[in-house]
């Protein structure tokens, strides 16, 4: 809604956030810059993002650790944002809860790991196994890089969107961000569940199934050769 005679525009718009999940955006934008706001709202409103196929994970990743160039500009290795989304990938996490992991969010108990942490988002306390692989790679992680103690990483969440668009530019794939492992991890664990979308909302915290099945939502291909593949003609 637009008031011409007074330079006042009201916008209100659910769109997904770069950085992963949904914000709302309602408010009034006084002056010339109003229109430019609109349209930037609107735009971003038709954006959706999807969950990532295996391949296009284990390609983000390897390029994430070994470095590459794009558009004349080089992109050195960054083994901490390949770590953040490794683990977001294999834990469902969201982004921010990740990336406020500390020494102490893991905890034991008995002969398993936990996590042990309050998602950000919600409020909710997420206690679920660690696999011990993850245990291991997190290990891994703090050795090599002498973290003893406190936060796991020390990077603010524009800087893993900033690389993650430009990677997903030189591979040439789109509507894909941060959230994009986190669905990878519904749909991984939805098909090794054969297909109990329950277990999957419960790993995933979510309110009501409704919105599990966002994330597992499958691709227009895939549609098409599960269509193909279930023909019988008698």
């Amino acid at each position: 809604m637009v008031y011409p005679h007074k330079k006042i525009t009201l916008y209100r718009v659910v769109f997904p956030h770069p950085l992963g999940g949904y914000e709302k955006k309602m408010g009034w934008v006084r002056g010339k810059f109003s229109k430019k706001i609109e349209r930037k709202v609107h735009t971003m409103g038709r954006y959706t993002t999807r969950s990532l196929e295996e391949s296009e994970y284990r390609k983000i990743i390897l390029l994430m650790r070994t470095g590459y160039e794009y558009n004349g500009v080089k992109h050195r290795p960054n083994d901490q944002i390949a770590t953040i989304l490794v683990l977001q990938a294999n834990l469902g996490c969201r982004i921010g809860d990740i990336m406020a992991l500390t020494t102490d969010s893991i905890i034991k108990d008995g002969n398993i790991h936990r996590l042990d942490i309050v998602e950000q988002k919600t409020g909710k306390k997420r206690y679920f196994i660690v696999p011990q692989p993850i245990v291991d790679f997190i290990e891994d992680y703090k050795r090599c890089n002498g973290i003893h103690s406190g936060r796991l990483f020390d990077i603010k969440s524009p800087a893993v969107w900033k690389q993650l668009r430009a990677v997903t530019g030189y591979i040439g794939i789109s509507n894909i961000s941060a959230h994009s492992f986190r669905k990878k991890f519904a749909c991984d664990l939805f098909e090794r569940t054969n297909h109990d979308i329950m277990t999957v909302c419960q790993a995933l915290q979510h309110s009501s199934t409704t919105i599990t099945q966002v994330y597992i939502k499958r691709s227009d291909e895939q549609m098409e050769n599960a269509l193909n593949n279930i023909v019988s003609i008698a």
